[in-house]
């Protein structure tokens, strides 16, 4: 079970020193803007619990071809979030972020909750008017749920189940950090 995590760090790892493959130019100077909905089963100090976040992805493609990254994911009146700039950078819940840009395609690959990973794929048109992004969460096969402190409620959480719904994209022209 270790063995599967250290082999998925050490890849993401070396997705983030690798060399980044190039963005379109028709892609350069825009945004990009992913959300959904994650249910989760946590179980807590309070017990066993069911909450559903709302998420949120930006995405800038600088003219030098590098992603500014900003995630966000709200819980009733808890709410987190994390930056980056470049490749790789953290989550939320502390663990690994990997982002790569190839031609029309951003794909995002993390470690989260301790165990599980989460592998977004989002396919920019030709032209950049347009996106469509698909998400996959799972959890290291065999593995137990790992205790975590949660960024939204400082509670020592386990992830029991996560399921990943309502996902959509939207592409912006300009920095959407910039306002």
């Amino acid at each position: 079970m270790r063995v599967i995590l250290a082999v998925l760090t050490f890849v993401l790892a070396n997705l983030a020193n690798s060399a980044v493959a190039a963005p379109a130019p028709d892609i350069v100077g825009k945004s990009v803007v992913v959300t959904w909905t994650e249910n989760r089963q946590l179980q807590r100090a309070d017990g066993s619990v069911n909450v559903a976040s709302s998420n949120d992805l930006r995405i800038y493609i600088s003219s030098a071809g590098r992603p500014f990254v900003r995630g966000s994911s709200a819980v009733g009146r808890f709410s987190a979030s994390s930056e980056q700039v470049g490749g790789s950078g953290t989550t939320n819940s502390g663990g690994m972020r990997v982002v790569s840009i190839d031609g029309h395609t951003i794909v995002l690959q993390a470690i989260i909750y301790g165990n599980w990973g989460r592998n977004l794929r989002v396919e920019i048109a030709p032209g950049g008017s347009s996106c469509s992004a698909q998400m996959l969460v799972a959890k290291e096969s065999g593995s137990a749920p790992k205790a975590f402190r949660s960024a939204m409620s400082g509670m020592q959480t386990e992830v029991h189940a996560v399921t990943v719904s309502g996902v959509s994209c939207t592409v912006q022209q300009g920095n959407v950090f910039a306002n």
